[in-house]
């Protein structure tokens, strides 16, 4: 961890818009559909005709929440007048950028961060800029983004020391688990960061499974196979596998299901969310107190 004086907590913003941290606003678990949009236009991954006039209903909280990379950030922006969604958060597309050779700069990222947190009262979470391979870079450039004003959540990969994983719930009111594509005890590894951590808020990349969402408190996932699943392999949550795909596909029931997914999710971990939010509660009143004595 950088070196800093007096306790190292990072707490939410007192006017931090809801969720934003994800220590307010809506209640969890969250599932986020991860969207893809890979040109200004569309393309093969374009969600504008799967929640486009999906058949929702109008209020905010029964449409999907989104996770968008900053990787396909433009053609977000440019067609999400075109969606239906509840909010979005913002992933700094590390990982994608890695593999195919993009750099995404530190400053560039806090700076459209910065922009679209004043803007978009939407945005609702924003994931710390990630150094592939390299979790002192990654930690480092979660704090410089903290020290800017962005309450960017930090990500413990698969592999990484148990000692930082404990040191980053100390210090942040939420963190992600990730790392986990090709792994195949990521179920496992999840499960044994939450036994080292509980209670706390953590998102979960890659984890938007049916089994991983029911198996553990997550306080949000993301979820890629919503869209990849119906149209590049013809696998349905809502209607079993079919010969039907292609990027055409209307995913209003894909939606619906995810959106099911949550509600059940958030009937079966209730108990745990408000455990969630009193220990943050509690890590307030604590360095409130500590600083009153100062």
């Amino acid at each position: 961890m950088g070196k800093e004086t007096g306790p190292t907590v990072r707490l939410a913003y007192g006017n931090s818009p809801p969720e934003r941290n994800g220590t307010s606003g809506l209640e969890g678990p969250t599932v986020r559909l991860a969207v893809c949009p890979h040109s200004e236009t569309g393309g093969a991954n374009s969600v504008e005709h799967h929640l486009d006039g999906c058949g929702l209903a109008d209020a905010r909280a029964t449409r999907p929440a989104l996770l968008v990379s900053y990787v396909y950030l433009a053609p977000f922006l440019k067609n999400r007048h075109r969606y239906a969604y509840r909010d979005w958060v913002l992933d700094s597309g590390a990982f994608s950028a890695h593999n195919s050779g993009i750099e995404i700069k530190l400053q560039s990222y806090i700076d459209r961060c910065k922009e679209l947190m004043e803007t978009d009262e939407t945005l609702s979470e924003v994931f710390a800029l990630d150094v592939i391979g390299d979790w002192r870079a990654s930690i480092k450039n979660c704090e410089e983004m903290w020290r800017q004003g962005v309450e960017a959540i930090p990500c413990y990969h698969v592999g990484e020391p148990v000692a930082e994983l404990k040191a980053m719930a100390k210090d942040y009111p939420k963190i992600a688990l990730g790392g986990c594509v090709g792994f195949r005890q990521k179920l496992k590894f999840a499960e044994q960061c939450f036994a080292r951590v509980w209670p706390k808020a953590i998102h979960g990349f890659g984890f938007g499974a049916e089994k991983d969402v029911m198996a553990l408190p997550w306080h949000s996932v993301d979820a890629t196979n919503w869209e990849i699943g119906p149209c590049k392999f013809g696998r349905w949550n809502s209607f079993g596998k079919m010969s039907v795909r292609g990027s055409k596909q209307n995913l209003r029931a894909e939606v619906e299901w995810y959106l099911d997914l949550e509600k059940r999710a958030r009937q079966k971990w209730t108990a745990q969310m408000k455990e969630i939010k009193a220990s943050g509660l509690t890590l307030r009143l604590a360095e409130a107190n500590a600083n009153s004595d100062e």
